[in-house]
Formats: C-alpha cells, sequence, structure tokens
C-alpha cells in the first residue's frame, strides 16, 4: 500500500483540530488538558513558537498528528495509557525513567502508564501519538521503550502508520486498521523477551547479515559504494541484502548509508574542534553533496538546520 504524504495525513478530514497558535502558553493548556500533570519550558528565542495539533480516532485508539516550531523541554509521568509517539520529522530525545533514547523518523516510542519522561523535542517536528488503553499493554513483556529493527518491529510501526492514514481520511477498513494495529502491539510485547535461542535461522542470518553490512558502510562513509559492491563485499546477492535491510530497519541498504551519513555530520557538527570547518566540508567529510538539498535532508531528519545544529554545539 502506497503511504500518504505527511502533508497529506496532516490535512485529513478526519482529524479535528484542536489548536493552532504561536502563543505557548496556548499549547501549554492544551497538554494540560491532554497529558494532566506536567511542566514544559520553551527552549527557543521569544517569538519562534509555533504549534498545530489534530486528532481523531478509530475505535478505541485516539490518533494525534503534532506539528511544531521552537523546541520545547517537556517533563510528565504517563498516566493511565499507554502512548504510542511516532516522529515524522525531526529527531525525539527522551529519557524515560533514567534512560536516555533518541528515537529518529522511522522509529517510535512506547510510553507506559507510570513511565517518568524528561524530553527534548527538536526545532521543528512533525509525528503522531497514538493512545493505547491500558488493557492493551498487560501481560506483555516489552523491553525497551525504543522500537526501531526487526520485523515484529517493523510491523508495529507499518500498522502505526496505516491506522494513523485510517483516522486522517477514514479510509475503508479503518475498523480492520485497529484490528491489525491491536495484533502488532500484542505480537512484539509477547515476543520482546525471548531469548535469541528461539529466534530462527533465517531471522539470525538477516540480522547478522545487516549488522555486518552496516559494519562495512560506516568505514567508508566518505566513499562513493553501489548496492552492488556492498552486496559482494558480504557475499549474498542484491536481493538477499534488499530483503534483510527492509525486514529488519524498513528501508534500503543505500536509505541506511544515507541516514549513518547524516548520522556522521550531525557528530561533526557537534565537535569544537571543527567549528573553524566550513559546513560544506563537513558535508563532503560525511559522504554527502555540498548542497541545498543536503541541508533539506539534514532538517527534516534532524527538525533543525546544520547551522543550528553547530550553534548548539
Amino acid at each position: 500500500m502506497q503511504r500518504l504524504s505527511y502533508s497529506q495525513l496532516a490535512e485529513g478530514p478526519g482529524l479535528q483540530t484542536l489548536l493552532q497558535s504561536r502563543d505557548f502558553s496556548e499549547w501549554d493548556a492544551m497538554v494540560a488538558a491532554t497529558l494532566g500533570h506536567h511542566r514544559s519550558t520553551l527552549l527557543s528565542a521569544a517569538g519562534s513558537f509555533d504549534a498545530l495539533m489534530r486528532s481523531g480516532s478509530v475505535d478505541e485508539f485516539p490518533v494525534m498528528l503534532i506539528r511544531g516550531h521552537g523546541q520545547v523541554q517537556l517533563q510528565r509521568e504517563q498516566c493511565d495509557h499507554g502512548v504510542l509517539w511516532l516522529p515524522l520529522e525531526g529527531l525525539t530525545q527522551e529519557i524515560i525513567n533514567g534512560v536516555e533514547f533518541i528515537a529518529e523518523p522511522g522509529m517510535a516510542l512506547l510510553f507506559q502508564p507510570g513511565d517518568q519522561m524528561d524530553g527534548y523535542t527538536s526545532e521543528e517536528m512533525l509525528g503522531i501519538s497514538i493512545f493505547i488503553p491500558k488493557d492493551y499493554l498487560q501481560g506483555t513483556g516489552f523491553t525497551s521503550p525504543l522500537i526501531e529493527r526487526g520485523p515484529l518491529q517493523r510491523k508495529l510501526i507499518n500498522a502505526a502508520l496505516q491506522l494513523s492514514e485510517a483516522a486522517a481520511w477514514k479510509t475503508r477498513g479503518a475498523t480492520h486498521s485497529a484490528a491489525l494495529f491491536a495484533e502488532a502491539l500484542h505480537q512484539w510485547g509477547n515476543a520482546s523477551y525471548l531469548s535469541l535461542g528461539k529466534e530462527t535461522l533465517s531471522f539470525r542470518r538477516r540480522r547478522d547479515t545487516v549488522a555486518q553490512a552496516c559494519e562495512w558502510m560506516s568505514l567508508r562513509l566518505a566513499d562513493r559504494f553501489t548496492v552492488v559492491e556492498l552486496s559482494q563485499k558480504l557475499g549474498v546477492s542484491v536481493r538477499a541484502l534488499q530483503y534483510a535491510f527492509q525486514e529488519e530497519l524498513g528501508h534500503s541498504p543505500m536509505a541506511q548509508a544515507k541516514l549513518m551519513r547524516l548520522r556522521k555530520l550531525r557528530r561533526l557538527l557537534q565537535q569544537d574542534s571543527n567549528r573553524h570547518h566550513h559546513i560544506a566540508w563537513l558535508m563532503e567529510c560525511s559522504g554527502l553533496l555540498a548542497c541545498g538539498a543536503t541541508a533539506a535532508d539534514y532538517r527534516r531528519w534532524c527538525g533543525e538546520s546544520p547551522k543550528q545544529t553547530r550553534l548548539k554545539g
């Protein structure tokens, strides 16, 4: 199924606008009505805040789309329901019960009742919150709030996106999408504690292939290489390599290489020793083209411009 663009999701007629404001106090009041006890702080300069919140639902699952400009710190305790947060643009940094997690677009975070969170949004962010009744989280073995890699994790993320589309556009089969989401949540929760000894051989091979490929690419990010060259180095077919990455990470090997290069650029921008280097040079050192398109890709992924990252570093 072809995914809707994020702008199409935001414009869906099935979503009701709860807030559209440049006033941080109005946003803070809306969060208080939604989350209850919390403490939020606007970290960006005054006058640089803008927020949109739209909500809908499919069966028992309320869905909220949130788009914002202006970095916010939000401290809160998760109340008597769970929340699955899917960042679509911009990074999400969360300290959950004392452990730090960073969720990128394509990942998700699960907040469970009683969790203590201290989070930071990026300067620009777009994401979806799916509210999960407590009954769906009981009797499961979620070992980490970060949902990133593996077939069951990818299935859950895809089901969450499908549910969000159904809520936004009231598509046929919306109730079916809710059932698929509930099933994916149950499967992941009940399989997350299984030992490696119970994994299938094919699963372990796919996971090991992806790990080896990522290690090989990490040493050559500044160089140019193709998926054919990568497959030859690993001794697997291009088709098998593509399939392994799709199952494990939800995207292609070359998409992973681009993501790794963006991560490297962010690290370089944050280092004091690189402040005298031009941003274009750091892009090239990361294996990226020094151009406006790279800056735009970085902004969508990171939620801020390369220059903003450097200033914060």
